[in-house]
């Protein structure tokens, strides 16, 4: 029988878990030993496609489940939830909104991986990973302040919206990184990793920028990771709930773990 948790822990990656420069997880390593030590289910939740997060995996083995494209995709075991819009529908925005703006744009899904690398810093092999993207897809662009308004209000005319990540503006439908949070944890249940209701597991969410707002809001202990060459933080929530973590990415993101795990455990400890 699958040993059940009493919670949950959804992070983002770029710039979270993983470096801004160099993507390595590594100084987060003791906070992920002690997550798996206690069996708490750890997701990704990412603007990566999941070409890139299985490929994450598969060599790592960090994640229990996986959820893409802002929500758009959402992968736990041989179940997959797709709930985000249509390639044709992104296409379609991507290209009214590109005739309409001042300067030239690009998306990931019609660069080759030689121009995503370049934008990105990936290797060519990831930069192709990035492309197969099936509800989402990053501008390239140098946009104004109006060509933002542009884009937004083009996006809207399709039944999408222009998120805007630690990178890049990205063209993505109404799902969001809150809503398949929720919508893993009744799958996590299901499988009974998860206790069933009336429990409820503690939720931690970690983000760094406003495509993780939603996520962080909807989540018992939200963390902020600091934006590693950001200026002054300002909190992607009004919660007072919201714990800053001490240092950007993934030493930020060890500390702030092993903090709340302390906190709730010791919490159940005196419960009890």
């Amino acid at each position: 029988m699958t040993k059940h948790s009493h919670c949950v822990i959804f992070t983002d990656l770029d710039g979270t878990l993983l470096d801004h420069d160099s993507y390595s997880w590594a100084p987060a390593a003791a906070a992920i030993g002690r997550i798996k030590q206690l069996h708490i289910p750890l997701i990704a939740i990412s603007s990566k496609t999941l070409a890139e997060l299985s490929f994450l995996n598969d060599r790592d083995d960090i994640f229990d489940g996986l959820i893409g494209e802002n929500g758009g995709v959402i992968c736990l075991g041989d179940q997959l939830e797709h709930p985000g819009p249509t390639t044709k529908t992104i296409d379609g925005a991507r290209n009214a909104i590109a005739r309409a703006v001042s300067g030239p744009l690009a998306g990931f899904r019609t660069s080759s991986p030689a121009v995503i690398a370049r934008e990105t810093g990936l290797a060519p092999a990831d930069a192709a990973r990035a492309a197969q993207r099936h509800c989402s897809d990053p501008l390239i662009w140098a946009p104004t302040e109006t060509d933002i308004a542009i884009a937004q209000s083009i996006a809207g005319e399709f039944g999408l919206k222009l998120v805007k990540g630690g990178r890049f503006h990205t063209l993505c439908g109404p799902t969001d990184k809150g809503k398949a949070m929720n919508k893993m944890i009744e799958m996590l249940i299901g499988i009974g990793r998860l206790p069933s209701p009336p429990a409820k597991p503690a939720t931690i969410a970690l983000g760094d920028s406003a495509n993780d707002a939603t996520m962080l809001a909807a989540a018992d202990f939200p963390v902020q990771i600091p934006q590693k060459h950001g200026g002054a933080i300002l909190p992607l929530i009004d919660d007072t709930k919201l714990l800053i973590a001490p240092e950007p990415g993934p030493t930020g993101w060890n500390s702030a773990i092993n903090q709340l795990l302390d906190q709730i455990f010791n919490a159940r400890v005196q419960a009890h």
